[in-house]
């Protein structure tokens, strides 16, 4: 007769070790058929069997939140970036819905006048030096481009309209609060009876070093800035010596006290230079920072079969 053999005793003398050893994974996990086994899970009846609410209770939310790098993550997204690009995008391309306009009623205004005296605009040199040609070779779109040649006449006029509100508004801000700190160091303090005169003084005063800094620093003031101009030197270079900002600023009234003749030469003159641009060597171009100064492409096309006409 057979004996009967306790299961639990043939499985205590089996080392499993050994029968893993022998196990070909790779082999067993072949054989397996992962689309039946799916298709025999009953999922509805899975889910029914979970208890969530159980295992939402043993989740510490805090201490996964604490974990979360979230600076970490926001800088591997590039959402900082992203922000100051789409919003320098939004800026410049507002801004360039005003400029371009500009732009083309710049290149109206100078050749028709011109053509009214008899002159060819054509045989005019576009920008100063050689910032026309090293300007070509850096833009990859050369159609209505206008990065740096001269700046129009009406582009510039209403850079100067720009900064003289800005100095207006600068300088009455600046005296206000002069006049309310003396008043708190010095109780009944009172403006002089010359004050209309030293009113006057104090806004030349303002205006030239408003000027003289913009361009010693910047290249250009807030107006210019704002309609996508900047003062160089006549050679073409971006840099500008010490002594032209200067020179500029203080010959700048000249332009206006004769009659305004001195500012003809910004519509009449071959490089668009007023007087204080040709006492100074410099002169204006357009400049739109990293963006390229286009001016209405209908314009421009018109312009360049009046160029083949000719």
């Amino acid at each position: 007769m057979l004996e009967i053999v306790d299961p639990n005793t043939i499985l205590d003398h089996v080392d499993v070790d050994a029968v893993l050893e022998r196990v070909d994974v790779n082999a067993l996990l072949d054989r397996v058929d992962v689309n039946r086994l799916l298709e025999r899970v009953d999922v509805n009846r899975l889910f029914d069997n979970v208890d969530v609410d159980a295992l939402m209770d043993r989740i510490d939310v805090d201490a996964m939140a604490a974990r979360v790098d979230v600076q970490g993550l926001v800088e591997r997204a590039g959402i900082p970036d992203i922000v100051v690009e789409s919003t320098g995008h939004l800026t410049g391309s507002a801004l360039d819905l005003f400029r371009r306009p500009l732009v083309g009623l710049d290149e109206i205004i100078y050749r028709g006048a011109n053509r009214l005296i008899g002159r060819n605009v054509s045989e005019y040199p576009e920008g100063p030096g050689g910032l026309v040609d090293w300007v070509e070779d850096h833009a990859e779109d050369k159609k209505a481009l206008k990065t740096g040649r001269y700046g129009g006449p009406l582009t510039r006029l209403l850079a100067v309209m720009i900064d003289s509100a800005v100095v207006s508004f600068g300088f009455t801000l600046l005296l206000a609060s002069s006049v309310f700190v003396l008043g708190l160091v010095a109780p009944g303090f009172e403006i002089p009876e010359i004050a209309g005169f030293v009113y006057g003084l104090s806004l030349l005063v303002f205006s030239f070093f408003y000027l003289w800094v913009s361009y010693t620093v910047f290249g250009k003031t807030i107006g210019k800035m704002t309609l996508g101009l900047r003062v160089v030197s006549s050679d073409g270079q971006i840099a500008m010596s010490s002594r032209q900002p200067l020179i500029r600023v203080l010959i700048y009234p000249l332009s206006f006290l004769v009659l305004g003749l001195g500012l003809l030469g910004v519509v009449f003159n071959p490089q668009r230079r007023a007087w204080h641009d040709r006492l100074a060597k410099t002169t204006v171009v357009y400049d739109w920072g990293s963006r390229t100064v286009t001016m209405p492409t209908p314009l421009a096309d018109y312009l360049a079969r009046k160029g083949a006409e000719v």
